[in-house]
């Protein structure tokens, strides 16, 4: 999946590596995940980065210099973003 955020694109990729990353570099513990907003920016910035490493593309983006690039009016659409790639949508309609 790709989001553009500050003019930039990404392709995010929901892996075990990202979610992993998060847990190891960012103590977000995906079992608890709800409305921390900063979170959210985090968890995409290491879908982001996985997303890079998996297309074999350079990321050259630190945490807080990522955070950066999100404005408050990205967070609804990557929290949307976010529970689609994890599967939210499909949980629900169950």
């Amino acid at each position: 999946m790709k989001i553009q955020l500050s003019g930039k694109e990404f392709h995010l990729r929901c892996d075990m590596r990202a979610l992993a990353n998060a847990k190891r570099e960012s103590k977000i513990d995906i079992s608890n995940f709800g409305e921390d907003i900063v979170e959210v920016g985090t968890l995409v910035f290491y879908m982001a980065q996985s997303g890079a490493k998996h297309a074999e593309a350079a990321f050259k983006y630190k945490l807080d210099d990522f955070l950066g690039l999100i404005q408050l009016s990205d967070l609804q659409s990557l929290s949307d973003v976010i529970g689609e790639m994890m599967g939210a949508d499909t949980e629900k309609k169950r």
